[in-house]
């Protein structure tokens, strides 16, 4: 069934992934019609050197 995979910066407590991963579970069980148990999702924290935005590294942004 649905796979959904978050990147981004691993700053993020285990609360809020909690938090995260069940509200985009409901989302995405509500958009495919389909029992939340059906749901998977990845969270893949990558470390603030690989990750660019606006053409700067997250780790060199101030």
């Amino acid at each position: 069934m649905p796979v959904v995979t978050i990147l981004g910066n691993p700053n993020i407590s285990v609360e809020d992934k909690r938090e995260m991963v069940k509200k985009v579970s409901e989302t995405v069980a509500h958009a495919y019609n389909l029992p939340i148990e059906t749901i998977t999702v990845l969270v893949d924290a990558l470390p603030a050197d690989s990750i660019g935005v606006g053409g700067e590294l997250l780790i060199d942004r101030k």
